[in-house]
């Protein structure tokens, strides 16, 4: 890893970020991203807000924002952190004789069902005003091009919640048509401000990005205080007094990026070889799964491994781990149950119309659920989703910030022990529901045997 990091003189950094942070609560910030990018803002608002919305995106907020803007709009659906969400921008109304598009499109409910059971249709709105009968054609709309797993269209006689918002600046005219609820975007900004405090769990660089963000529709809204030209020069005065100390910090931050990288390659290069030094996968039939990818690293019993179709593309039920840069700065290792959602030959219906995913995640929450919970029980799980294919569950390991590459290992090698090795209960009813999903869909037997724990070496 590198080397020679710079030396600072602590009084005279902690001098710099006291003055600095004074000066910061009396200007104005500089100009964010959303001032220098070209285009449209609209555009980049409707990007931004499906980006920071979606929660199968990699800005790490999960559901938080995507349950906080529905809060805003007055609307609520029960348990979204169980559903599955899909979003789209720019949706084109599937009428015949109509081409309206609206901006952003959201649909949610359950995986296993063939249709959204609710939608929320927004039309965004910054500089431009509502076209001639936009507002209004967009709620007389039946059908919408949408695309919902194997679907390409969403029917509004079959959505049992379906509401509309008209995104606007608090001083612009309300939409036309009454279906549509008119929002500010300074009451969102209201709603993601009040988020920001305890968002800061979060991964660093989607805390920046999302706060960019929230900067620049205070700047729509003229919510900024204004332009202080004694105060920004204070704020110069003082990178040119501290310039030399912040070349060393941006040098050493450049520097550590680089030493997280470095640490990452060495675990994905390495866990496997130290795992096959205390375990025999070889006699218990496992399989490892390293990749070039930190985030994708598995292992899982040779037997969860299936070609059915005799494709590229098989069924895999597997335990992963991700030596990432951010789990690493985050210090902490998530050990996943992991049934990827969207495999062809996992999502794709078979004879009786029913998928892998669908089979699978049925079971787990309905005949296998109080097994399942009692042996995830056993190994004090942090989070379960057994009703959504991807993440079925997964917990947290803490990292030693003093010996990042030595705690991941032994975190893992924790990891491994509970989840593959002393816990048979777990991994057995696992195996069940695997098997009967398996019976159920493709009409056969898995090849193979299934062997069960992962065996220590004697």
């Amino acid at each position: 890893m590198t080397e020679n990091v710079p030396d600072f003189e602590p009084g005279a950094l902690e001098a710099f970020i006291e003055e600095y942070l004074q000066l910061d609560r009396k200007v104005q910030r500089p100009e964010g991203l959303y001032s220098v990018l070209s285009g449209p803002r609209e555009k980049q608002y409707q990007d931004s807000l499906r980006y920071f919305l979606d929660p199968q995106k990699p800005h790490g907020f999960d559901e938080t924002l995507l349950e906080a803007f529905l809060e805003c709009l007055g609307v609520h659906y029960h348990n979204i952190q169980g559903q599955h969400v899909e979003m789209e921008t720019e949706v084109q109304i599937g009428d015949v004789g109509s081409d309206g598009r609206i901006d952003l499109v959201i649909c949610g409910g359950s995986a296993l069902s063939d249709h959204p059971r609710w939608a929320v249709f927004l039309e965004l709105k910054v500089g431009a005003t509502e076209g001639q009968n936009q507002t209004p054609a967009y709620a007389e709309a039946d059908r919408w091009n949408f695309s919902w797993f194997d679907s390409d269209e969403v029917a509004v006689d079959r959505l049992t919640n379906t509401d509309y918002a008209y995104l606007k600046r608090d001083s612009a005219e309300d939409a036309t048509a009454d279906s549509f609820q008119s929002v500010a975007w300074k009451d969102i900004v209201a709603t993601f401000d009040r988020k920001q405090g305890s968002l800061f769990d979060y991964p660093h660089r989607s805390v920046v990005q999302f706060t960019d963000f929230i900067q620049s529709l205070k700047e729509t809204e003229n919510m900024d205080s204004p332009f202080d030209e004694s105060q920004l020069s204070k704020r110069l005065n003082l990178y040119f007094e501290y310039s030399d100390l912040i070349e060393q910090v941006e040098k050493a931050n450049s520097q550590f990026e680089s030493d997280f990288e470095n640490l990452s390659k060495y675990l994905r290069s390495n866990w496997e070889s130290r795992l096959r030094e205390s375990y025999d996968f070889e006699e218990s039939r496992w399989l490892t799964s390293p990749s070039s990818n930190a985030k994708w690293q598995g292992l899982l019993p040779a037997y969860w491994d299936q070609d059915p179709l005799n494709r590229t593309s098989t069924i895999r039920l597997y335990f992963r781990h991700s030596p990432t840069t951010d789990s690493l700065r985050n210090q902490t290792l998530t050990f996943r149950l992991r049934l990827p959602p969207h495999r062809n030959v996992h999502t794709t219906p078979q004879g009786d119309g029913q998928s892998f995913n669908d089979v699978f995640t049925s079971l787990a929450t309905t005949e296998y659920a109080s097994r399942l919970d009692d042996a995830l029980a056993a190994v004090d799980i942090d989070k379960t989703r057994l009703g959504s294919a991807s993440t079925l569950c997964s917990k947290e390991y803490p990292l030693d910030p003093q010996n990042l590459a030595g705690s991941y290992l032994e975190q893992l090698d924790s990891a491994l022990r509970q989840f593959c090795v002393n816990n048979p209960d777990l991994l057995t009813v696992l195996n069940e529901v695997f098997e009967q999903s398996y019976q159920t869909v493709f009409e056969t037997e898995p090849v193979g045997e299934f062997l069960g724990p992962l065996q220590p070496k004697r």
